[in-house]
């Protein structure tokens, strides 16, 4: 064997998969530690409660528009205090970064969704549902979070697919899927990750 042979051993091979697995719990801990079950649970529900208003009291209702603005503005508040309850604890630059993208995200979303002029309300669901999915996954991209762009990306195609096959039970659909998916997601970090 030469002075200049590359290879590893299978001992350092060994010893690097090991470095990889610990750095994976390591980082699961911390997603698990921080906030990200506490808002997948939180805005799991708001999306479960308004969507299945928006369902059982029928298309255009201003009874649910209602509603939903109550569980959003419930939603934004709940979310700032997890997040300053949380900053007490652990003062990160990421933390206040990705509340800076969740807070730039909500500004461009409402003069997206104002400017769009969405044709219906499973029109603006659509779109606010997939404005929502591209934060997650952008917040997957930042923290290099295969679980968060995965379920970003898996929840956009519920969100296309119940918009396309069944519109006619589009607020159901999400109610259960796609509050459901991120209520279970919370739970399974929360479990399982700690």
């Amino acid at each position: 064997m030469n002075g200049n042979d590359n290879r590893i051993t299978p001992d350092e091979a060994r010893d690097a998969l090991e470095l990889i697995q610990e750095t994976t719990r390591q980082m699961r801990r911390i997603v698990a530690q921080g906030g990200a079950p506490y808002y997948l649970i939180l805005w799991g529900a708001i999306w479960t409660m308004g969507f299945g208003t928006s369902y059982f009291l029928g298309p255009g209702s201003k009874t649910a528009g209602i509603v939903w603005m109550a569980l959003s503005t419930i939603g934004i508040l709940a979310s700032f205090g997890i997040g300053w309850k949380l900053g007490q604890r652990v003062r990160s630059p990421q933390g206040q970064r990705i509340g800076l993208l969740w807070l730039f995200w909500l500004f461009y979303g409402i003069l997206i969704v104002t400017f769009a002029k969405p044709l219906s309300a499973d029109q603006m669901s659509l779109l606010i549902c997939l404005l929502v999915m591209m934060a997650y996954v952008t917040t997957g991209l930042f923290y290099r979070s295969r679980f968060l762009i995965g379920l970003g990306l898996a929840i956009t195609a519920l969100v296309v697919g119940g918009y396309l096959l069944v519109p006619g039970f589009f607020d159901l659909w999400m109610a259960i899927l796609g509050g459901g998916s991120l209520m279970a997601a919370g739970v399974y970090i929360l479990r399982f990750w700690r």
